[in-house]
């Protein structure tokens, strides 16, 4: 099958771009010949042998317009390659599939923010051609499908429903069988019981909530351990920050839960990694991937009340949770089950 897999960057950093290279490796990998349509490209990014890539060059055009002028220039490129499955990772409009790990509507709302900038306004409309456009939309979650239904008035029937898959390889509970080693390789107390937080972005994903809360912890023998961006806020004697990862699972092998109480998350992946790693979660009504969070691995909480949050924290400490080691497997989450269903419904495509 000839396959185009197109998205703005070609880099080695990012879910979505770690994304893109598993599937540029599975597919080729599994005979098909892939092509990628890019504009960004990292001088590391290597891609195997036999796949092509075809770089839309736009350093003169102003970077907020970047994207704008890429997804123009398909408009020709796409129709040229006669491929038989074109999928986009971003907002694009000319392709047969694209994803949709989230939209900018449901961000702003869940932001409460009203006013809307230029920039919000094209995004916004970038959004509505991509949906428009596309024969089939991969929801990244069911709250991703109701809004999409909600705010964009895409009809229901298009979208599929596509949770993010996992790294299976590296994301597993092997790894928990080392974890008093994870945990004086990265610096976790020895003396208290750890919360992980990962954060790329500190308001949206809950940071400040976070604080709060652990303030209402100080005589528990709990401690916070903050992964990645630095966190806005001022300084808690039983908050660590511990600076960017470049090895996520190793943080998860060590921690005793993860805490997620994000105001806005379309998915969510590393609540998945996480659980895959054998660490329950808790995390809020908010984020995406509570649709794969049982009660025997994790919490789901409605709402963002300090002295519920407190108790789960208290209660998930002593609950003996029941992580089966073949959660990825089970939910449908491996590369290779996640390409297939691309696949499956590609060839339902065609057929129609």
């Amino acid at each position: 099958m000839r396959i185009a897999l197109i998205h703005y960057r070609l880099v080695r950093n990012g879910g979505l771009e770690t994304r893109l290279f598993n599937y540029v490796r599975h597919f080729s990998g599994e005979g098909h010949d892939v092509t990628l349509i890019v504009s960004k490209v990292d001088e590391g990014a290597e891609v195997p042998e036999g796949v092509t890539v075809v770089r839309v060059p736009l350093g003169h055009v102003p970077k907020p317009l970047r994207l704008f002028f890429f997804d123009r220039t398909l408009h020709e490129l796409v129709p040229q390659g006669n491929y038989d499955l074109s999928l986009s990772l971003g907002r694009t409009s000319h392709q047969d599939m694209v994803l949709c790990p989230g939209n900018h509507l449901g961000y702003l709302k869940a932001m409460g923010q009203r006013w809307r900038s230029p920039i919000d306004l094209l995004n916004i409309a970038m959004d509505r051609w991509a949906y428009a456009d596309s024969k089939v939309i991969l929801a990244a979650s069911g709250m991703m499908l109701d809004e999409l239904v909600a705010m964009y008035g895409v009809n229901p029937e298009k979208i599929r429903v596509l949770f993010p898959p996992l790294e299976n390889g590296r994301f597993h509970v092997d790894g928990k069988r080392e974890r008093q080693h994870w945990r004086a390789t990265h610096g976790f107390s020895s003396e208290k019981r750890s919360l992980l937080f990962l954060t790329t972005g500190n308001r949206r994903k809950g940071y400040p909530f976070l604080l709060e809360l652990m303030d209402t912890l100080r005589d528990e023998a709990l401690e916070l351990v903050v992964a990645g961006v630095k966190p806005m806020g001022e300084a808690r004697p039983n908050v660590r920050y511990i600076g960017y990862c470049e090895r996520p699972e190793e943080l998860l092998w060590a921690a005793d839960l993860l805490v997620h109480p994000a105001l806005y998350e379309p998915f969510g992946q590393v609540v998945t990694e996480s659980i895959a790693c054998g660490t329950p979660v808790l995390l809020s009504h908010m984020v995406g991937a509570k649709e794969v969070v049982s009660k025997d691995v994790g919490m789901v909480l409605n709402g963002f009340s300090i002295e519920e949050w407190r108790v789960a924290v208290l209660t998930a400490m002593e609950k003996d949770w029941k992580v089966s080691p073949d959660f990825a497997v089970e939910k449908r989450l491996t590369t290779a089950q996640h390409c297939d269903r691309i696949l499956a419904m590609a060839a339902e495509m065609r057929s129609a």
